[in-house]
């Protein structure tokens, strides 16, 4: 089982007794609506159904909750699913609409990227976020992510294709970065 420490988070797996708060927290259209995957409304069947994908989620892919090292429910989800026939991973992330602008975002997609890289092994990641989600945009960039396009991506909570902008970032750029 792989939990994740960082200076203020606990990167943990999905537990049982988190359903109820993940369909409270994700019951919210400003978090589903910059998300690819996320519907809206959020029922606790999503998030059971969303615990089921979790248990079954294996290296060279990895699903973690957020949560405070100070205790309290979950806060945001972080990961990486593997993409094998692109020699990659793709990173995700969302967090709490309370928990926004706390650089909480950032030091989770950090520690994940690390662990994608470091023992994920993983030569390259790759993102995207939707246009107007200019906050996942500066957490990307700031991990050294860089465009490489935009495109139409399906929103399940927006039922309908909206632009996002696609971004790499290779293992080589992340060990070379200044710290």
């Amino acid at each position: 089982m792989t939990v994740i420490e960082t200076e203020r988070l606990v990167l943990r797996p999905l537990r049982q007794s988190d359903l109820a708060t993940l369909a409270a927290v994700l019951n919210n259209f400003n978090i589903s609506m910059n998300t690819a995957h996320i519907p809206y409304p959020y029922a606790l069947s999503d998030a059971e159904d969303f615990f089921t994908i979790t248990r079954k989620c294996e290296p060279p892919s990895l699903l973690l909750s957020i949560t405070r090292k100070s205790g309290g429910g979950i806060i945001g989800g972080v990961g990486y699913t593997a993409e094998p026939e692109n020699h990659s991973a793709e990173l995700g992330y969302w967090l709490a609409e309370a928990e926004w602008g706390k650089g909480i975002g950032s030091e989770a997609a950090c520690a994940m990227v690390a662990h994608a890289f470091e023992i994920g092994r993983h030569p390259k990641l790759v993102a995207s976020f939707h246009h107007g989600n200019t906050a996942s945009g500066r957490i990307l960039a700031g991990l050294g992510f860089e465009p490489i396009d935009t495109a139409m991506n399906y929103s399940r909570a927006q039922g309908k294709d909206v632009p996002v902008t696609k971004l790499v970032l290779t293992r080589e750029k992340w060990q070379g970065r200044s710290t």
